[in-house]
């Protein structure tokens, strides 16, 4: 256990750096650090052939993403002239003019959306969850998954407001938000139907940071802190569950809420904020996302955000309905591989904390969460956060609507789950983990075959390309640099 604490409190260290860091450079360094205490912490049960497989993909996927991210930090700093964060966002009117803005954009959306996972970088998350419970109820439900948003919403005054921003940056949150709905609908594994929940809600936060405007900034600032209390508690809840019943496979649970009445009424709170369920902190946030998308306008159409986001909306219920009727409802099983019961209350206190916030932000909204969601709202926009009001009730609107369509929707689909699921496997689908594994497989080869051909045991080769390296470089400087003034 002193190893685990001390990777823990490395990766929460790191994770206040990157928070607190007002030098870029600097802040590159806690990022890095967190891709590498997270590797440590995923591949915590080392045993296990696929915690180390998990580690080593998170590392990959989410270090060459960090690669992308110095580049574009590097550039940033270049076109405002300064690596201070508060230098660089007084500055985004000459950011946004620079001739450099759109590669120092991509490279670091690269780093943002490789760390939030966001497609189709998004497969590295579900593999994380061999990490031991807590470390997902924290890392890849709270933290370190928001990192790549919150780099989002700390650069957001200095690069957004352009086409280039809205594009990419809402594009790639939409889909994230559809495709990792659409997957985690079919998970039988609790927490890889909650990790794909997770790179769903990701990709709802990515498409409100990409509108641009900022109502939606604070929307999605609104949703990270509901996203952080229901989904740690759904962590929580089946880290529970299959402590309890030794299993995390949904078709071998069902009936828990008689056996245990506590995890399964905290767990089936959590899942309705989750799904979007009124009177609780998911269904505020949630409404807000659906009425920024009835206002924004994509290539030139009115109802494609609207459609696509209230399809997003539908997959949430059908997941958050499955993990509710699938593992806690319906006749009491005899043949769990252990009988499981309530836990005593150390395990279940801190689901209960969570679902607590989840109750009183659904219910008091602007007493409870207002003044965090004002003040962190202000910091991403620059100050320049417009008037709203935290509320329950906001009248008969467009998005109250967009949400009766999506529960009834979502109640639908889990009605028809197993056709569906038919239908979906018979048509052949490409795997990440195959494509990535593929990939890593040819590059190894290639560079295996590079270092045969350039190491092999030649000094006069060696010293030879050495020398070259160095003349090139030497002319390189000398025929681009600027001429010097001469002193008289």
């Amino acid at each position: 256990m002193g190893r685990f604490y001390v990777y823990l409190m490395l990766f929460q260290g790191a994770m206040v750096g990157i928070v607190l860091s007002d030098n870029i450079l600097l802040l590159l360094i806690f990022w890095e650090l967190t891709s590498l205490s997270s590797f440590l912490l995923i591949g915590y049960w080392r045993q296990m052939p696929e915690a180390r497989q998990g580690a080593r993909m998170a590392l990959a996927v989410t270090g060459g993403g960090g690669l992308a991210l110095i580049g574009g930090m590097i550039l940033l700093g270049q076109i405002a002239g300064s690596y201070n964060l508060s230098d660089i966002l007084q500055a985004g009117d000459q950011i946004r003019s620079s001739d450099l803005y759109l590669p120092a954009l991509l490279l670091i959306l690269t780093g943002a959306f490789a760390k939030s996972a966001q497609f189709p970088l998004h497969f590295w998350l579900p593999h994380a969850m061999s990490a031991p419970t807590p470390v997902s109820a924290y890392l890849h439900s709270a933290t370190m998954v928001k990192a790549g948003v919150f780099l989002l919403a700390r650069v957001w005054p200095a690069l957004s407001g352009t086409p280039e921003w809205f594009y990419i940056v809402a594009s790639f949150g939409l889909a994230t938000m559809i495709i990792a709905a659409w997957i985690a609908v079919f998970k039988d594994d609790l927490k890889a139907l909650l990790a794909f929940s997770t790179v769903s809600h990701l990709g709802l936060i990515t498409m409100l940071f990409g509108f641009g405007t900022p109502l939606a900034a604070m929307a999605g600032v609104f949703h990270i802190i509901n996203h952080a209390t229901f989904k740690a508690a759904l962590f929580m809840s089946a880290g529970i569950v299959d402590h309890e019943a030794h299993t995390r496979d949904i078709r071998r649970l069902g009936g828990l809420l008689t056996l245990m009445p506590i995890t399964a009424t905290l767990a089936m709170v959590a899942a309705a904020s989750m799904a979007g369920i009124p009177l609780l902190n998911g269904f505020i946030s949630k409404e807000m996302m659906l009425e920024e998308a009835v206002h924004t306008s994509y290539l030139g159409q009115g109802w494609i955000v609207p459609v696509f986001a209230t399809l997003g909306a539908v997959l949430s219920v059908a997941y958050a309905a499955r993990f509710v009727f699938h593992v806690f409802l319906g006749p009491v099983r005899d043949d769990y591989p252990h009988k499981p019961h309530d836990p005593p209350i150390g395990m279940w206190l801190p689901v209960f904390v969570l679902v607590s916030l989840v109750v009183l932000i659904g219910l008091m909204p602007a007493l409870i969460a207002g003044p965090l969601v004002h003040v962190t709202t202000d910091a991403v926009t620059g100050g320049n956060t417009p008037d709203y009001h935290l509320a329950i009730w906001h009248g008969f609107t467009p998005a109250l609507f967009m949400s009766m369509i999506a529960l009834g929707g979502g109640l639908i689909l889990l009605a028809l789950y197993y056709p569906v699921k038919s239908v979906r496997e018979a048509f052949p689908r490409p795997e990440a983990k195959v494509i990535y594994e593929t990939t890593i497989d040819t590059l190894a080869r290639l560079a295996r075959k590079l270092t045969n051909v350039a190491h092999n045991g030649s000094l006069q080769r060696y010293l030879s390309i050495m020398l070259a390296a160095i003349i090139a470089a030497g002319f390189l400087a000398f025929f681009n640099a600027a001429p010097c003034a001469r002193r008289t």
